[in-house]
């Protein structure tokens, strides 16, 4: 279901750039900065595995997405948590910054005592100030940071993702590059 995501990137971009770790990097910037790579899958029993150290269960949608990748940054747009490295042994430097974002790591900056607990909370972008969670219907919505408030809502990950595809075509197209430093 999610296998679009790397075709349509492949599509997109002539630059790419395949790690040992298997991430694939696309649309190289400048000096090793690239503004999207996808990790690799997970397995079923590794995803098993992710959600009972997370000691919680994750939704459907997540799961099959961590079977495509575990995790991923979308056009300096968009960032999706996935299952941290085990190790950094034996990784470069470049590897080890392309590695996913550990998901308990994002839910633990974004949760709150008004999250409501059945809200998933799974990606951010700091261009929009905001994160995202999959919420009881596994629709997505996108909340503000700071005021905790609903700004945009999503049928479901698949279509969330296309409207981010769609963002950083057009932002590729325009020749809009985030700088963050």
């Amino acid at each position: 279901m999610f296998e679009f995501l790397g075709q349509v990137l492949n599509k997109m971009h002539d630059d790419k750039k395949k790690l040992k770790t298997n991430t694939v990097l696309y649309g190289h910037l400048e000096e090793g900065r690239w503004h999207t790579h996808l990790q690799p899958p997970l397995h079923n029993e590794d995803i098993t595995k992710f959600e009972e150290e997370s000691k919680r269960e994750f939704p459907a949608e997540y799961k099959e997405f961590l079977a495509f990748n575990n995790g991923c940054y979308l056009f300096d747009i968009l960032r999706i948590a996935g299952k941290e490295a085990d190790t950094y042994k034996g990784l470069s430097i470049e590897e080890e910054g392309h590695l996913a974002f550990d998901l308990n790591t994002m839910d633990n900056l974004y949760r709150s005592k008004r999250t409501p607990t059945t809200h998933f909370i799974f990606a951010d972008s700091l261009v929009k100030n905001a994160y995202y969670v999959i919420d009881s219907e596994m629709r997505i919505l996108e909340i503000e940071v700071r005021t905790k408030k609903v700004i945009n809502s999503y049928e479901d990950l698949k279509s969330f993702l296309n409207e981010i595809l769609i963002e950083g075509k057009r932002n590729i197209n325009d020749g809009i590059y985030y700088e963050f430093k």
